[in-house]
């Protein structure tokens, strides 16, 4: 419990009353300073009462990414009958505080604060602080809530449209046309009942004895094989930039629809699809380290597409990334 500005000025000028009381001995006088100083303790036990009782729960929804703004939400329990007032939940890092004007006795405020996470891996909440300097703002006293459970915080997010247009391109050169529901006209064949008029080629029946149907092509996916470059000696600005990227590339590729694998020393997750499959890849990249070892490039498909994020051109990785379709230098991004 601290004294504000507000407190300090009172405390003195209750001092100066006292000196007067003393020397003139004038019963008015000492009648106010006994109204100050009752000031004074009132101000400090209700304040003590005030925080008592108070427990604090938090939760995060949804995933938490290095450097972005992220909402935590807070619950705070009154579990006296008394009501509790006046109060401000603050957090380190916090964008601000949240205040909380009165809670019911054996209620529950809810609020929420945005905090936000430098740094790629897993933390413990941190130690949440409620404050309060009610009644008379005489006296600040702040208690520190320490929050069970963690948090597990994703690399951070860049934007890698320039390289996915790249990868794009050298895609389509490989592609295969496979019958589907694409755009473009795959082949012709007899209609067949069942079928939808629309896709009738009126021309070409036309010239033939029966109907012929339309049938559109689609480029067949293929599977993304992202490879890490996380072999010691490693230059942290460098590393933490390739992690980055391969969170970023599979995030982009599994969100539109394609089989990803992620492969680095001493860690291989195969081929998934879905949000379950991104969680188990930006999970290992949260606390991914380097290490010494190799990778196993065996695992990557001859019919998918391989890309290697090296931390810089002179990696030791170097040799083997020449092996996948496309390589990506971290210290140029």
């Amino acid at each position: 419990m601290k004294l504000t500005r507000e407190g300090k000025r009172f405390l003195l000028a209750s001092v100066l009353i006292a000196v007067a009381a003393v020397n003139t001995g004038n019963n008015l006088i000492y009648l106010i300073l006994s109204l100050m100083l009752s000031f004074i303790v009132l101000s400090y036990l209700i304040l003590r009462l005030n925080l008592a009782g108070l427990s604090l729960d938090v939760s995060v929804a949804g995933a938490v990414y290095a450097g972005e703004p992220v909402s935590v939400k807070l619950h705070v329990h009154n579990k006296k009958k008394l009501p509790v007032y006046s109060v401000i939940i603050a957090a380190q890092d916090a964008a601000a505080e949240v205040y909380c004007g009165q809670i019911s006795g054996h209620g529950v405020f809810r609020g929420t604060v945005v905090l936000v996470f430098g740094k790629r891996g897993l933390y413990g909440y941190r130690n949440f602080v409620v404050q309060s300097g009610f009644p008379f703002i005489l006296f600040r006293k702040s208690i520190s809530v320490e929050v069970s459970g963690q948090v597990l915080v994703y690399p951070k997010l860049l934007d890698v449209r320039e390289v996915t247009e790249v990868i794009e391109g050298r895609q389509q050169e490989g592609a295969v046309a496979v019958r589907g529901r694409g755009d473009e006209v795959y082949s012709l064949r007899a209609f067949q009942y069942g079928d939808d008029w629309r896709r009738i080629h009126w021309k070409a029946s036309a010239k033939q004895a029966g109907f012929l149907i339309r049938e559109y092509a689609e480029y067949a996916s293929q599977k993304i094989t992202l490879l890490l470059d996380n072999l010691l000696p490693q230059d942290s600005i460098h590393f933490e930039a390739a992690v980055s990227a391969a969170a970023s590339l599979a995030k982009q590729y599994i969100e539109t629809g394609y089989p990803v694998q992620f492969i680095a020393v001493g860690t291989t997750i195969p081929f998934g699809t879905g949000e379950d499959h991104l969680r188990s890849i930006l999970g290992v990249l949260s606390v991914i380290a380097p290490e010494e070892g190799f990778a196993d490039f065996s695992e990557i498909g001859e019919d998918g597409f391989s890309i290697a994020i090296l931390q810089s051109s002179r990696s030791r990785m170097r040799a083997e990334a020449a092996l996948t379709d496309i390589v990506i230098y971290a210290d140029s991004l």
